[in-house]
């Protein structure tokens, strides 16, 4: 009798464990690989679907501003990089403690509206009726800021100064280098080690030739930049943004200041390979000024809970107690219904004639 319950349990037990492997088999099986890391960088990561949103964004850009796409792979292989450089600049500006406010970002975000035609709270609904996130999008201006100081080395500080400085400065050595003629430049790079053989030489420079021999008979730089430029900027034409010729490698600036706007130059050798150079640009030392207006509100809306006569007699009372001298800063961290300027007194900023 006990061998017949034993081999009874034995049994149940063989087929509990039977349908447990098997459950378990079938979850597994459903399993799906979500994302995963495409490059470690230091202490952050760069992920795979990073990679794939920057890849369709830059694909949409491309293809506006009727830019024929490079092969995809090399497309990718540019676009990591950059993703690469990215998250470096962003952990150096992290160790350099470097913050940007909301009442700057909101600063940024306005003129992104601005350009578009809206303001600040419209460009909000205009985000929201396509899909698209606001708060991913401010996230994603953030770093941009971020990434802004470490490339210029600096955080932006708005400083007032005088008149007579301003003269005092423009009639000075700096201030006269700082007005020189300013070119706008791009480039191709075609990578070459400096111990290269002479084979590997030769061949670079054939390339080298025929690119500027199918610039020269109509295909666009910007073009030629995104398909074969090794430079991190080539996924922007190959620019490399206003320079004066004493903030150009001399090797350009020697060339860039006999060319004509459109020109490209011949291939220029380097220790990092064969450069050509195109002049897009050019301006002289033409000094604009522009007042601008630092500004400051308190935001106060009518609600579910509070009627549009009610939020106009709060107005009113906080209108009466700025007029009787109270701080604007302070009424604005205790009234001001607008989350991204309330902590900062409720500042948005520095503003030019119109922006507002």
């Amino acid at each position: 009798m006990k061998n017949k319950y034993q081999k009874k349990f034995t049994l149940s037990l063989t087929i509990g464990l039977f349908l447990c492997l098997f459950y378990v088999e079938k979850i597994e099986a459903k399993i799906e690989l979500l994302d995963r890391v495409v490059a470690v960088v230091d202490s952050g990561v760069v992920m795979e679907s990073q990679l794939n949103q920057r890849v369709q964004d830059i694909i949409g850009r491309l293809r506006s501003d009727g830019i024929e796409l490079p092969p995809k792979e090399v497309l990718e292989e540019q676009i990591l990089e950059r993703l690469i450089i990215e998250e470096i600049q962003l952990q150096i500006g992290d160790q350099a403690g470097v913050k940007i406010s909301d009442a700057e970002l909101n600063r940024a975000l306005s003129m992104i509206a601005s350009e578009n035609s809206m303001n600040l709270e419209q460009f909000k609904e205009s985000l929201d009726a396509n899909n698209d996130s606001y708060v991913k999008l401010r996230d994603q201006v953030r770093k941009e800021l971020i990434i802004q100081r470490v490339q210029r080395g600096k955080v932006g500080a708005n400083i007032e100064i005088s008149e007579q400085e301003i003269e005092n400065f423009l009639n000075s050595e700096e201030g006269r280098s700082k007005l020189a003629e300013q070119y706008n430049v791009q480039q191709i790079l075609l990578s070459l080690s400096s111990s290269a053989p002479e084979n590997e030489v030769n061949l670079v420079k054939e390339k080298g030739a025929d690119l500027i021999e199918r610039y020269k008979e109509g295909e666009s730089f910007e073009k030629l930049a995104a398909t074969y430029s090794s430079d991190q900027n080539a996924l922007e034409g190959g620019s490399l943004g206003w320079r004066k010729s004493s903030e150009l490698p001399s090797l350009f600036s020697n060339v860039v200041v006999k060319m004509k706007v459109g020109e490209i130059s011949e291939l220029i050798r380097s220790g990092a390979g064969f450069h050509i150079i195109r002049l897009s640009e050019k301006r002289g030392d033409v000094v604009k000024f522009e007042d601008q207006t630092l500004v400051r509100h308190i935001l106060i809306q009518s609600s579910e809970i509070r009627s549009e006569n009610q939020t106009k007699e709060l107005i009113n009372e906080i209108h009466q107690e700025l007029i009787d001298g109270e701080d604007f800063k302070q009424l604005a961290r205790q009234h001001s219904e607008d989350p991204g300027s309330k902590m900062e007194g409720g500042e948005l900023g520095w503003s030019s004639p119109g922006f507002i």
